[in-house]
């Protein structure tokens, strides 16, 4: 018997499904799936915009406060799932703890560490500290962070990809409040924040990375509605953002409580009933999978297992096969809700996290271990490097690889009788090479001199895919330093589209570029071919430029008493003017523009913003004007003292004995003859 085993559980097995099989079954198997369960320990009462994180078969919950004290919270709370389903408060731990907070984020870093960051204190202030707890220590450390010091967030997402923390959308609190339309990045090496990019607004949403790719899903959009659109920003360049809203008879459910989380390539989104709200209709419950390489939706699971309870919060660690769910009992403990939890294996539902594939890296290993290797056979060498050390290689890889090599192998050529091959290429050029055919892919720490040289490999040696791949990159990574070695490259391989991006790159900034060292290497030839293609009636413009300055002066300023009459649509239109006109003074400051046009054109944009955000709390403030529960950012802010003092009727209230003293032994009234 499993010791493990809770008694209110059905399963008799650890953690794997009973499949039985019995005679009603008809000799197939019966699957029962996981049940709540009830929790012990510590009671955590009415806790909510706490963090959740999953780490192996225990949860931890840090912060949050209570819906009914309005009580912020610093506490550290465990569940050990496996072994006791309790609930316990963990007290002892070293280091200053973070100051009291909600609404923040805690992620898992390398396996042993959760990192906080934002959430909202007793007073109201959004934080924008970072704290670090070691859980295998359990100490607590806050780091000094420089660079780009963010402003507090509260109600965003968090995800940590290649050591570097990436806060996603959430509400910023200033002068107004407002959705956050920029992403931060905290390098965890260094402790530095970099400059935020542009991003969409939203909030209480949830973001994952897949494929180098930063996605978001889920969330409140800036007017308080739900969607099913995906977001995501490619890490490699984040320069831009790109939306995809995809409609499917299979899309889950936007009136019910949803959460989500990636377990490989599949976006696994849960709908519950929503905790503790009155709806005309209730949703379709259950759970659904998105694949992201096809964007194809798939219903997993309906059924009554996710209705059984009022569930609250949701936990599950990236990639994991199993997450939890919290709520509680109306019946039987309807404020307490962390009393019932809910472990639902992926598994059970056809979901399961596919390693990527490995053939490459178990390739590129033996050829990085070559020297203990015995099992290489052949080597390259370069004639342009001839004292660098030779290249070991397998032939078998080369010939299932390299049509050339194959050819060569046939002819009975020198090569393959000495087993060596001498190129005329730069030895860092032909590990690259090699390391393409061990591969199939290109390393993504290469420069693009590098990707240049292995295009014109590629187009010598007939490799059409690394002659695309190559293609691809350089279009991505062009800048002012590599134009001229793209424009030549190009020419080399006779990709005539690359060839005549670079060039008009090269004509944009001939400034620039003509100062660069690559330029000035450029072969004679490639020099005379660049300026045969000049158009004849070129020439460098100075005063052109000033007439564009006076053209987009920003004279007159935005008045906001005027905004206000406008509505949504006009007043982004207005805002997207502005910020298109913004952008083109600093554009022009280059060539000499005026500071005191981007401080107007900053404060017309600034102007609008303020009127949009206004107008939308004036709105969201009438629509919970009647409703039982505000939001905390739309409460009237007073004081702390002022929101839990006594009202009139608390204050005229008496104790027992006070109203036993007043009857027993009244006030006694005396007439004062005169």
């Amino acid at each position: 018997m499993n010791n493990n085993s809770h008694p209110n559980s059905p399963r008799t097995n650890g953690n794997t499904p009973s499949r039985d099989r019995t005679p009603s079954s008809n000799g197939l198997p019966v699957i029962q799936y996981s049940k709540p369960i009830r929790t012990m320990g510590e009671r955590l009462a009415s806790l909510v915009g706490a963090s959740l994180t999953t780490v192996g078969d225990v949860i931890y919950v840090f912060g949050g406060f209570d819906q009914y004290s309005d009580e912020i919270y610093n506490k550290l709370y465990k569940l050990d799932y496996k072994n006791s389903c309790q609930w316990t408060q963990v007290i002892y731990t070293k280091g200053e703890p973070p100051e009291k907070r909600n609404d923040h984020s805690a992620t898992l870093w390398n396996g042993d560490k959760l990192v906080i960051f934002g959430g909202n204190s007793e007073e109201d202030i959004h934080f924008n500290d970072i704290a670090v707890l070691d859980l295998n220590s359990m100490t607590w450390w806050h780091p000094k962070v420089n660079g780009y010091i963010p402003e507090g967030r509260i109600r965003h997402s968090a995800s940590i990809y290649r050591d570097k923390l990436y806060i996603a959308g959430g509400i910023n609190v200033g002068s107004t409040t407002r959705f956050a339309d920029s992403l931060l990045i905290l390098d965890l090496m260094s402790w530095e924040w970099e400059q935020p990019i542009p991003f969409i607004s939203r909030a209480q949403h949830i973001s994952f990375i897949y494929d180098s790719r930063l996605y978001i899903y889920g969330g409140l959009l800036e007017d308080m509605s739900r969607s099913n659109q995906l977001a995501f920003i490619d890490l490699n360049t984040t320069h831009h953002t790109s939306q995809i809203d995809i409609t499917s008879p299979f899309v889950p459910s936007l009136s019910g409580q949803r959460f989500a989380q990636i377990c490989g390539d599949q976006l696994v989104v849960l709908v519950t009933l929503p905790f503790r709200e009155a709806l005309m209709e209730n949703p379709v419950t259950g759970v659904w999978a998105l694949d992201l390489p096809s964007m194809q939706w798939k219903c997993k699971e309906l059924g009554s297992r996710y209705e059984s309870c009022s569930w609250h919060c949701f936990s599950m660690k990236e990639n994991d096969s199993y997450f939890y769910l919290f709520g509680t009992n109306d019946d039987d403990e309807p404020d307490e809700f962390y009393a019932m939890v809910l472990r639902v294996e992926l598994e059970e539902l056809g979901i399961v996290a596919i390693p990527p594939p490995q053939l490459g890296n178990d390739l590129i290993s033996m050829l990085i271990n070559q020297h203990q290797n015995q099992a290489t056979d052949f080597s390259i060498k370069s004639s342009k490097e001839p004292d660098s050390s030779p290249i070991f290689v397998h032939r078998l890889v080369l010939l299932a690889r390299w049509p050339y090599f194959v050819n060569l192998m046939g002819s009975g050529m020198a090569e393959s009788i000495s087993n060596t091959m001498t190129i005329s290429e730069p030895i860092t050029t032909l590990k690259g090479f090699i390391r393409y055919l061990y591969t199939d892919t290109l390393d993504e720490n290469d420069d693009t001199e590098l990707i240049a040289d292995l295009m014109v490999m590629a187009h010598i040696y007939l490799l059409p895919r690394l002659l695309a791949l190559c293609v691809q990159k350089l279009f991505d990574t062009m800048d002012i330093e590599s134009a001229s070695k793209i424009y030549h490259s190009a020419s080399l391989s006779e990709q005539r589209g690359l060839q005549q991006a670079s060039l008009h790159y090269i004509f944009q900034h001939f400034g620039a570029i003509s100062h660069t060292v690559g330029f000035r290497q450029l072969p004679r030839p490639i020099l005379f071919q660049i300026w045969d293609d000049m158009p004849t009636n070129a020439a460098i413009v100075g005063q052109q430029i000033q007439q564009m300055q006076q053209s987009h002066n920003i004279d007159v300023a935005v008045k906001a008493h005027e905004l206000r009459n406008k509505n949504k649509a006009e007043l982004v239109k207005i805002l997207d003017e502005q910020k298109q006109a913004l952008a083109n003074i600093r554009v022009q400051k280059v060539a000499g523009g005026k500071t005191q046009e981007i401080g107007e054109a900053r404060k017309n944009v600034a102007r609008v913003l303020t009127v949009i955000n206004q107008t939308q709390r004036e709105q969201l403030r009438l629509f919970y004007q009647k409703k039982a529960f505000t939001p905390l950012d739309l409460r009237v802010k007073k004081t702390r003292a002022m929101r839990r003092a006594l009202t009139p009727f608390e204050k005229s209230k008496k104790t027992v004995r006070e109203l036993k003293k007043l009857a027993h032994f009244p006030l006694r009234k005396y007439a004062v003859k005169a």
